[in-house]
């Protein structure tokens, strides 16, 4: 039987590939992407996803729009990394624009009651639209089958009270959390089978830009030659923020961690089982979530939170899903 997902996303660069393993992966179906704002607005993320998937021949695959604008908080968007448009400033966009309706919060909650306990739910952006469906059924995370999040800032040393002082997150410290912290708060607070693949872990991987440009220019392929053209800025910004020796050019591969833990849990190779808590940082007010340790008599929930994973693995598997040739059905 076929692994169902649903795919939350705020469509960058690395939502991008993402997107492509699981659209290529003939052991999944993916029952609707919907939209959030994040890397670009919310409108352009859905935009954005439905571009990805036609690029992969996957027009069978539905994308609606989620949530435009945090709960609470005022909007914030990621232009300097992935563009205005969160495509590098290409200025790609589908034949189609996504309609308005149905809201995807909506269709998320009619495919869990369609499939209790068989979904698997992928998000990559701000957890907004995840908390508006917990608003109207606060068990939807033991009603789906594994829930799979970037974000957290991993987890924090004992009695540590400034987890955001790690210098992995110099540079970007973890925005999926921080745009929208009480949505983050909120399916923290929720029990499930919930695993966290956050900052922590994804900036331990930095991928040469040369090895995407190595399978667009050998295989041709649409869907690697896409990576290579919304990339370029994204690069550039990884490759000033952490520089590298002879001035290699790096990007980020963050989300297709979060694929590669979903469909590849093996690939896993060391986790920890921690409730999550809120720390802020006075001097810029951002608010974060952590794993910390539990207390003794523990209420709340444990989530895991993954530290490390065979980056190798992960390679090969973005290597092997951007050579494969279309039609990806």
């Amino acid at each position: 039987m076929k692994r169902k997902v649903i795919i939350d996303t705020d469509t960058g660069v690395d939502d991008a590939l993402a997107i492509m393993l699981l659209a290529a992966d003939p052991e999944v179906d993916i029952l609707a992407v919907l939209s959030v704002f994040g890397n670009c607005t919310g409108e352009r993320a859905a935009d954005n996803a439905r571009y990805v998937l036609d690029t992969c021949g996957r027009s069978d695959v539905p994308v609606y729009r989620g949530s435009d604008v945090p709960i609470k908080q005022e909007l914030r968007l990621n232009p300097g990394i992935h563009g205005e448009d969160g495509f590098g400033n290409t200025g790609l966009r589908p034949e189609v624009s996504v309609a308005t309706e149905p809201n995807g919060v909506d269709v998320v909650l009619d495919l869990v009651r369609q499939y209790p306990g068989d979904i698997d739910y992928l998000a990559i952006g701000p957890q907004t639209n995840l908390a508006r469906a917990l608003e109207i059924e606060p068990e939807l995370l033991q009603k789906l089958r594994s829930t799979t999040i970037v974000g957290t800032l991993g987890p924090a040393l004992y009695r540590d009270t400034e987890p955001w002082a790690d210098r992995r997150f110099r540079v970007s410290r973890d925005p999926n959390v921080t745009f929208d912290i009480d949505a983050a708060e909120a399916v923290a607070a929720h029990e499930g089978d919930v695993t966290w693949c956050g900052p922590y872990v994804t900036r331990q991987a930095l991928v040469p830009e040369n090895f995407f440009l190595e399978i667009a220019e050998s295989t041709g392929h649409a869907p690697a030659e896409l990576i290579t053209k919304i990339s370029a800025d994204y690069a550039g910004f990884y490759s000033r923020s952490y520089p590298q020796p002879g001035d290699e050019r790096v990007m980020g591969i963050n989300d297709s961690m979060a694929v590669a833990a979903l469909l590849r849990p093996d690939l896993i190779t060391a986790s920890v089982q921690r409730p999550l808590q809120m720390f802020q940082d006075p001097a810029t007010g951002d608010r974060y979530l952590a794993g910390v340790h539990p207390i003794k008599d523990e209420t709340r929930p444990l989530h895991r939170v993954v530290v490390d994973m065979n980056f190798d693995g992960v390679l090969e598997m973005i290597g092997e899903t951007l050579r494969r040739p279309l039609p990806w059905r």
